[in-house]
């Protein structure tokens, strides 16, 4: 991944992979002024631009071409990179565990032959894999909503093997669903489920202590502040304005039903 900061452009890398090392023999080859600290390499020749554009250009497009990696860099972002080349180039040492993302998948059956399963974020990398355990059965895709025909054969019990926390790459996908024939909370008013839904809009369930869902609120309003995607993709700052919104209007019904 390539973004661009007032201070450097940052290339993050993973540790003990290809692409590293021969970003590291690049940059002892072709830079004199390159420093080696703890989790990162610093490159601070501002004469060489040529040399930096082709490092940024080849990361770009050898990031682009790793199918497994799930953090691709924008067309714009690269360009808006490139445009600051003079600045020092960081590359981002970084070990998989720290990289590794939540999205929750909820389950849910549409009518009686169709199942959709409803990613919390995007993710090419969680598409990908869910697309290959169920290419048999595969619909098509609407948003962050997939759909499958659930009365086809060998259905189910790739439903069961599929169920449950599983790490693919840097994504740990971790599943919502009830008993299909269940309408657990068929008895609330539309303004409890809509309470409820606040509760998992902020990672949490209905009735942890407020203290609890505060903080869990405070880690999202960081995590998606807008300020945290500047000079990315534009549909991608579009989303997290969206769920940032999401998160502070849930935070706020769930602050005034307990003060009441």
């Amino acid at each position: 991944m390539i973004s661009c900061s007032d201070k450097y452009v940052q290339i993050k890398l993973f540790q003990d992979t290809k692409i590293l090392s021969k970003v590291l023999l690049y940059a002892n080859k072709h830079f004199s002024k390159h420093y080696r600290l703890s989790s990162s390499i610093l490159i601070l020749d501002d004469g060489e631009i040529l040399k930096k554009n082709y490092l940024i250009n080849w990361c770009y497009h050898a990031i682009s071409y790793d199918v497994d990696s799930s953090e691709q860099t924008s067309e714009e972002s690269l360009k808006y990179a490139l445009q600051h080349s003079h600045l020092p180039i960081r590359i981002k040492i970084v070990k998989p565990t720290e990289m590794l993302e939540r999205i929750k998948v909820k389950v849910e059956m549409l009518g009686s032959s169709r199942i959709i399963l409803t990613l919390s974020k995007k993710s090419k990398v969680a598409e990908r894999y869910i697309k290959g355990v169920f290419i048999n059965h595969y619909i098509g895709m609407s948003g962050n909503e997939i759909y499958l025909q659930s009365n086809s054969e060998h259905f189910w019990e790739r439903v069961v093997d599929f169920l449950g926390n599983k790490v693919i790459h840097n994504i740990v996908l971790s599943f919502e669903y009830k008993d299909f024939n269940a309408n657990e909370f068929s008895f609330l008013t539309a303004e409890e489920k809509a309470l409820r839904q606040c509760y998992v809009t902020l990672d949490s369930q209905f009735g942890d202590d407020f203290e609890l869902v505060k903080k869990r609120y405070l880690k999202l309003a960081k995590e998606y502040h807008p300020d945290n995607f500047y000079g990315v993709d534009e549909s991608e700052v579009i989303n997290h304005i969206t769920r940032f919104r999401q998160i502070n209007e849930a935070y706020k019904k769930i602050k005034l039903q307990v003060q009441c």
